[in-house]
């Protein structure tokens, strides 16, 4: 649906598109051109800001207003504003749509951040998941989960001062699954692997000796991709063997090991080796007839070998992801994935709800995914499996064009919660990024204030421009925060 937006606030645009796209999906397209419906916005300034929105969608009309009060500084005036002119638009919607979105108002990311605020403004975390129902209409079940979530992460230690994260990124997969939109490549024949592999340990050098200059202390570390036991053991060694002393001061050691079809007793071997304690098998479900569809192109029995591997060699914190709303699944279905997963008793458990982007192949499958209604069961009996189970929600964060408007939540066991994941979710952690498309950052928790500095995703690029991605961290260290 075309639509046309008349606001005195252009840069508000997007964001207006956003809120319309909670009930419309990508359906929904901003187009001054010829448009099917139009969005009228328009306000009253005063001791209180006046927002007034009308949509119209011949034959039919809707109003909607909201007031609300102004920031003590530039920054929360703006943030207000927007906040402001979006719920407007939400309540429009809602007349119009009649359809109640599980996250209401909420279009960003991180929703845990809106309840932090609440909490360092006094309230209590009770008050603070009424406060996410009544001004941002999120249902009781969505603001329960921010509430234990949140609930989780302070009961964990915070990164300190001095500390910093790790990321090494594999670019790489076996094939490409049809929901994927990373920018990683297929291993193919393997020309890009040796180069890649070479290119990348310089960069561990490099980062090595930054990391020790500057007195850094390593915490948490995790590996990913694409799909990092991708790599043939010989390179994957290598750059384990690399990583070895900056792994050694790190008190949490991943590796997303992703692909079960990638997991051989030989690459186990090297994890053990270089002392990592967590890693993750990922089946996403228990269907082999859905496998062959998103292009997964491994088994239902070749992930329960990879488990069992794994647990036979010692590994005892594994991570199992999971997505609801699958092409062609059903509810039922779900469900027994579940069941299979409890047989499996992973240590954690993430559930994603399935993302349409235009740079997947799934785009083109629309018609035969479940619908939101469908999908948001999924997620519930997702969330009871995990607590059932004895784990508790430690991280969530949601994307656009998420079926159902949902959302994505990492389950754990108290004690086996990835402290990467929280920070890297919550954007509270500092980052030295390695390998192509990582992105380093650093984090002033007190101000919000971010600074990155990212490596390029292109691998070819990556391996030429090694050097100048060692100099755009050191540039960054070396930053005001």
């Amino acid at each position: 649906m075309h639509f046309r937006v008349d606001t005195p606030c252009p840069a508000f645009s997007n964001d207006i598109m956003d809120v319309i796209r909670i009930f419309l999906g990508s359906d929904a397209v901003l187009s001054p051109e010829d448009p099917e419906a139009v969005l009228t916005h328009n306000e009253q300034d005063g001791p209180e800001r006046l927002v007034r929105v009308r949509l119209s969608l011949p034959p039919q009309e809707w109003t909607a207003q909201r007031t609300g009060g102004h920031g003590a500084t530039p920054l929360e005036e703006k943030r207000l504003h927007k906040r402001l002119v979006k719920q407007a638009v939400f309540d429009v919607c809602l007349q119009a749509f009649g359809m109640t979105p599980p996250w209401g108002s909420l279009t960003g990311i991180r929703p845990t951040r809106l309840m932090y605020m609440a909490l360092d403004r006094g309230l209590s975390l009770k008050e603070a998941e009424e406060e996410m129902q009544r001004e941002f209409s999120v249902t009781g079940e969505k603001a329960s989960l921010l509430a234990e979530t949140v609930l989780t992460q302070r009961s964990l230690s915070a990164q300190q001062a001095g500390e910093i994260d790790l990321y090494c990124g594999i670019p790489f997969c076996v094939s490409r699954c049809a929901y994927c939109s990373f920018l990683s490549g297929e291993v193919g024949k393997g020309a890009q692997l040796r180069p890649y592999t070479d290119a990348l340990r310089y960069e561990i050098r490099r980062v090595t000796d930054l990391v020790d200059a500057r007195h850094l202390r390593p915490r948490a570390f995790y590996m990913g991709g694409g799909t990092p036991t991708s790599l043939p053991e010989p390179l994957f060694r290598e750059v384990l063997e690399e990583l070895k002393p900056l792994l050694e001061r790190c008190s949490e050691k991943t590796v997303e090991a992703g692909r079960p079809d990638t997991i051989d007793r030989g690459k186990l071997e090297a994890m053990k080796e270089a002392g990592i304690q967590r890693i993750s098998i990922n089946p996403q479900t228990g269907h082999d007839e859905t496998l062959r569809l998103i292009g997964r192109r491994h088994t239902v029995a070749q992930t329960e070998e990879a488990y069992r591997l794994a647990r036979e060699m010692g590994f005892d914190d594994i991570n199992m992801d999971l997505i609801a709303g699958l092409p062609g699944e059903t509810l039922d279905m779900f469900l027994e994935t579940l069941q299979w997963t409890r047989s499996l008793a992973p240590e954690s458990m993430t559930v994603h709800t399935l993302c349409i982007k235009h740079a997947s192949l799934l785009h083109l499958w629309e018609a035969c995914l479940p619908d939101g209604a469908m999908v948001a069961d999924m997620v519930r009996f997702g969330r009871r499996e995990a607590q059932s189970r004895g784990m508790r929600p430690y991280y969530l964060y949601r994307q656009k064009y998420m079926a159902g408007n949902l959302e994505n939540v990492g389950y754990a066991l108290p004690r086996r919660e990835s402290l990467y994941n929280i920070g890297m979710m919550e954007e509270t952690a500092d980052v030295l990024a390695l390998g192509a498309g990582g992105i380093s950052k650093r984090v002033n928790t007190a101000t919000g204030k971010i600074l990155r500095a990212p490596n390029v995703s292109d691998i070819d690029h990556y391996i030429q421009r090694t050097d100048e991605m060692v100099r755009r961290k050191e540039a960054l260290l070396e930053a005001g925060l």
